[in-house]
């Protein structure tokens, strides 16, 4: 598999992190993105061990949503998202990718403004370990987590709070003006989770193998390419599509469909 590629365990079987671990080992990834409940369960000083014994390593630890909108919350989310980063240096994660938390009414402008203001310790904290903190754009769907849907809205609040993003393509690849987006996204962007989507599916999580739906990849990951933007591509497939075909098989698909692009885009193997 590519080196610049990197699997989300969001699209293994539910499973113990060793498991997800000896999944990626077989796939042939040089990377994995883990969620901060998993690590926990397991153990990050264990974690740690087993990454360094596989040659593995973590293009971002998975946060979930922070929360600001109201003092206390702040206060909450700060002392939870410390402890994560420290997770996150003792596993040598390179980034933590989190959503902002919702606004509870707030308008975007405050909104905004509260979201930079309440991240401000533990950006610095991050800062201090070496790890990049990126919010990633949601669907609105997911408007009680997030205040960032637009990839650009997602740049303005990353730039406003002095951290980083991932691009989560399939939550923002049909924005308008997508290609001006990616331009401004690459420079300060710490990951780029792919997937794709079957035309008529509905129903979350319905993300599909790349290669397999309407998704412009092949125009998309170039275009960050050429930006400078060189990895982690973190596959993320969540969906019945993949159950259903197998999750080593689709998943040896996709990085080959996606290794592919990245070649030809440029991108050494």
């Amino acid at each position: 598999m590519h080196q610049a590629i990197s699997i989300n365990t969001l699209c293994f079987e539910p499973g113990s992190l060793d498991r997800h671990i000896d999944m990626a080992v077989r796939l042939g990834t040089q990377a994995i993105s883990p969620a901060i409940e998993d690590v926990v369960a397991f153990g990050a000083p264990k974690a740690a061990r087993l990454l360094r014994d596989t040659g593995l390593t973590v293009a971002t630890l998975t946060h979930r949503a922070f929360s600001f909108a109201t003092s206390a919350e702040s206060v909450a989310a700060c002392e939870r998202l410390d402890r994560t980063i420290e997770i996150a240096a003792a596993i040598d994660a390179s980034s933590i990718t989190m959503t902002t938390g919702g606004r509870d009414g707030l308008m975007w402008p405050m909104a905004t403004a509260r979201f930079a203001e309440a991240i401000a310790p533990c950006a610095a904290h991050a800062r201090d370990a070496g790890i990049k903190l990126a919010i990633e754009p949601t669907s609105h769907l997911y408007a009680d987590v997030s205040i960032a849907h637009r990839l650009a809205d997602t740049v303005t609040i990353a730039r406003q709070a002095d951290i980083a993003l991932g691009i989560d393509i399939f939550a923002c690849w049909f924005d308008s003006d997508i290609e001006e987006a990616i331009a401004a996204a690459g420079p300060i962007a710490a990951l780029v989770q792919v997937s794709d989507h079957v035309a008529g599916d509905r129903g979350l999580p319905c993300r599909a193998v790349p290669g397999d739906g309407m998704v412009p990849l092949e125009r998309l990951l170039p275009a960050l390419i050429a930006g400078g933007f060189a990895g982690p591509f973190d596959l993320e497939i969540i969906g019945p599509r993949l159950a259903a075909e197998g999750h080593e098989r689709g998943l040896q698909r996709a990085g080959a469909y996606i290794g592919a692009i990245l070649i030809d885009a440029g991108l050494p193997f």
